[in-house]
C-alpha cells in the first residue's frame, strides 16, 4: 500500500501536469487571437502624461448607437481624407480652433498654452504647398498635454511625429516649413473634412475615422 508521501508525489505530479496542460491549451488560444481585435483594443486604451490609462469611444460603435444624432447633425463624421500619424491612434477632448493659411505662427502660440487634453483642429485651407506642424510643435503639444492636432494641411518631420505621444492626423506631408508672419484667426469656426467645427465641440477619433459632437458622449 503506498505511503502517505507517495500519494502526496502523485497528487503534485498530477497537478503540474494539469499545470502544464492548461498554459498549453491558453497559449494555443492566445495564438489564435485575431490581431484586428488586438488592434482595436489597443486603439481603444491610451496613456496620458500621467501614466495612467484612458478608455475611448470606438467611432464605429458611436455612428451605430446615435443614428439620430448623425441625421440632426449634433454628430457629424469628418470624410475620410486624414492620414493617421503619431503614438495615440485613438484620442478625443473638446475642440480648440485656428483658421491660417500657409503660416503657423499662432499653432505655435495655442500649443505653448496648457492643452488640457484638448485637441487642436487647424484649418490651413487644404494646402499642399508646406508644412503647418513639424517635430517641435508636436513634442511641444505632448509637453503641454494636448490630446491631438487635426491639420488640414500638410506636416513634416514625420518620423519625430510618430515618436510623440499624441494623435495627429494630417492630409499629408511637406517637407518645406511655412510662413512666419502670425496671419490667422483663433477660435473661429472653420470647415474641415466636409463639415463645419466649432470651438468647444467635442472630437473623437480613432483608427476608423473622426467624428465631432456638439457635446461630449459618455464612454
Amino acid at each position: 500500500m503506498p505511503s502517505s508521501d507517495d500519494r502526496s508525489t502523485v497528487r503534485s505530479e498530477r497537478i503540474n501536469h494539469a499545470d502544464v496542460y492548461t498554459s498549453s491549451i491558453y497559449t494555443r488560444a492566445s495564438a489564435h487571437i485575431s490581431s484586428s481585435i488586438i488592434s482595436k483594443f489597443e486603439a481603444l486604451i491610451s496613456s496620458d502624461n500621467s501614466g495612467e490609462f484612458m478608455a475611448f469611444l470606438a467611432t464605429a460603435e458611436v455612428c451605430d448607437s446615435n443614428a439620430s444624432h448623425l441625421a440632426s447633425g449634433d454628430l457629424r463624421v469628418l470624410h475620410p481624407v486624414f492620414q493617421i500619424y503619431g503614438q495615440c491612434r485613438a484620442f478625443s477632448g473638446p475642440v480648440v480652433t485656428l483658421k491660417v493659411f500657409e503660416d503657423n505662427v499662432l499653432v505655435r502660440e495655442l500649443l505653448e498654452s496648457r492643452g488640457e487634453g484638448r485637441v487642436l483642429v487647424i484649418d490651413g485651407a487644404g494646402s499642399m504647398r508646406c508644412a503647418l506642424v513639424g517635430g517641435n510643435l508636436a513634442q511641444l503639444a505632448q509637453n503641454m498635454n494636448w490630446a491631438g492636432i487635426i491639420v488640414n494641411g500638410c506636416i513634416r518631420d514625420v518620423d519625430e511625429i510618430n515618436g510623440c505621444d499624441i494623435g495627429v492626423r494630417a492630409l499629408a506631408t511637406h517637407p518645406q516649413k511655412s510662413g512666419k508672419k502670425g496671419i490667422g484667426e483663433k477660435h473661429v469656426p472653420v470647415y474641415v473634412g466636409g463639415t463645419l467645427i466649432r470651438d468647444g465641440e467635442w472630437l473623437y477619433a480613432d483608427s476608423d475615422g473622426v467624428l465631432i459632437s456638439k457635446s461630449e458622449l459618455s464612454i
